[in-house]
């Protein structure tokens, strides 16, 4: 398949949120579940052909490890391949976003995003929201025990995490913006984590020793809305940042959520965990996008997540790094 050509190119990741503003105000953009999902099966399709050509029986733990790179870590393989396979919704480059001009948020602020459909909701989401779908939902699913009924206690604590997460070095401290959108991925990601082999029906199955595809990945039984940043707004460090993106999206009559009804909808769906996965915008409870943010070091949340699965927390940090721990990391 073409898309395999990408893993020859170089990647230069800008660290930070999309500019969904913009995405939807890309009058070309076309809706693109079917590469999405086109680039989603494709890899799983290849690894199943890895795994069973060196494999003579089903082994879960050891088929994941061949998804390791292209779904289960930060910056997984999946984030490449949509770049090159994927038409994206608004600006294709960082030097494109208007938030700023020789100030170092302009670069942050940044990364691909898509138009998808799901139902009759057309939102935007971001390649990093497909990272974060398949990455931190991953960790989601560790820190649950992968156990398939999801049990509530554990699932409530996976949240948590994601949420010291995003007040800490990987959103308020660093970019300076805590995404809730990121955290509805991550908690989206969970089912497909489940679904992989006890879904109903599951993804993969074993069949005369060997994993087989039984139905493939459609993002629309898991994406929704709640995952574009538009919808379910972000937070701020500061109100420099807040006032530099506000100041643009008010010249363009967008003002966030620009969906109460999308809001609303979530509300339902997530009522127990609407304060865990949606911004108090979206969930009527307050209009500030300021908030402080958390003084732990990447360690000090990796600590707490190790706490509440199995595994060393060389392991961990590999999952989300893709490296291995260094003395001293924070």
């Amino acid at each position: 398949m073409a898309f395999f050509l990408v893993f020859l190119f170089s990647w230069n990741v800008f660290a930070g949120e999309p500019d969904n503003f913009s995405a939807r105000r890309d009058k070309n953009a076309v809706v693109a579940n079917a590469e999405i999902n086109r680039v989603v099966n494709a890899l799983l399709v290849m690894a199943l052909d890895n795994y069973n050509y060196s494999s003579k029986s089903c082994d879960r733990k050891r088929f994941l490890k061949y998804l390791e790179d292209d779904l289960d870590r930060n910056l997984p393989q999946i984030t490449k391949a949509l770049y090159f396979n994927v038409p994206q919704a608004g600006p294709k480059v960082h030097t494109e976003v208007p938030y700023g001009s020789g100030k170092p948020y302009t670069q942050l602020y940044f990364s691909q995003s898509a138009k998808v459909q799901v139902k009759d909701a057309t939102f935007i989401v971001g390649f990093d929201k497909i990272d974060h779908f398949f990455s931190h939902g991953s960790m989601y699913w560790d820190m649950v025990g992968q156990d398939p009924k999801l049990p509530a206690d554990k699932v409530k604590k996976a949240l948590e995490v994601g949420i010291m997460q995003e007040n800490a070095t990987w959103g308020l401290q660093r970019p300076g913006v805590k995404s809730y959108a990121d955290l509805m991925a991550n908690y989206k990601g969970l089912y497909f984590w489940r679904d992989l082999f006890d879904g109903a029906p599951p993804l993969i199955v074993c069949k005369d020793g060997k994993f087989v595809q039984n139905r493939e990945f459609d993002l629309a039984n898991y994406f929704e809305p709640a995952m574009d940043e538009t919808i379910n707004c972000s937070s701020f460090a500061t109100q420099e940042i807040h006032d530099r993106i506000t100041a643009v999206t008010k010249k363009w009559n967008m003002n966030c959520p620009v969906d109460a009804n999308a809001c609303e909808t979530a509300k339902k769906v997530h009522a127990d965990k609407a304060a865990l996965l949606l911004h108090p915008k979206c969930r009527g409870t307050g209009n500030s996008q300021i908030e402080k943010a958390s003084p732990m070091t990447t360690k000090d949340v990796i600590d707490t997540a190790q706490a509440a699965m199995s595994g060393g927390g060389d392991y961990l940090l590999f999952k989300l790094f893709g490296e291995k721990k260094k003395k001293g990391a924070q």
